[in-house]
């Protein structure tokens, strides 16, 4: 049984939407987590009174940094996979802008009660590293793909 172009791209684009949400909720996660790590670490290096001086912008700046390196890389990673289905680079780029804005959203509502959504643009850091990782898998050569091209037999 084959089934159509159409289908498989149906097929492989609900797949990379639910992929992505999950993993932005697990990546807000991991910010979070890796700014109470900094601030332990920085409590044990420190000292407990004096990590109080340092600004909480810097803190902010560590889960920031680290969900926009982790939402760049797996979006690197899943567009060169969904790049197997066989669309266009224009169809891939049109979902791979609508990803982004909606892992932003997902992500600033997600952050909205925490200590990142202190920051009206606290999306915005989310949303320009899925542009950036996902428009960089859309624009590059099928020999530099990061996937063995045996997994191409999977979308056929």
């Amino acid at each position: 049984m084959t089934r159509s172009r159409e289908e498989i791209f149906l097929y492989s684009l609900s797949a990379y939407t639910a992929a992505s949400l999950l993993i932005t909720l697990l990546i807000l996660l991991a910010s979070l987590a890796a700014m109470r790590f900094f601030f332990a670490g920085l409590c044990l290096a420190l000292g407990a009174p004096k990590v109080y001086l340092i600004k909480p912008l810097l803190f902010d700046s560590c889960g920031f940094a680290v969900a926009a390196a982790l939402t760049g890389a797996f979006q690197y990673f899943a567009v060169s996979l969904f790049r197997f289905c066989g669309a266009g680079r224009g169809a891939l780029a049109s979902a791979v802008l609508f990803m982004s804005v909606f892992c932003g959203l997902f992500f600033w509502r997600g952050a909205l009660y925490t200590s990142l959504g202190g920051y009206a643009y606290s999306g915005l850091a989310v949303t320009l590293a899925a542009l950036l990782g996902g428009l960089e898998a859309v624009f590059l050569d099928k020999s530099e793909n990061p996937w063995p091209p045996s997994t191409a037999s999977y979308f056929g």
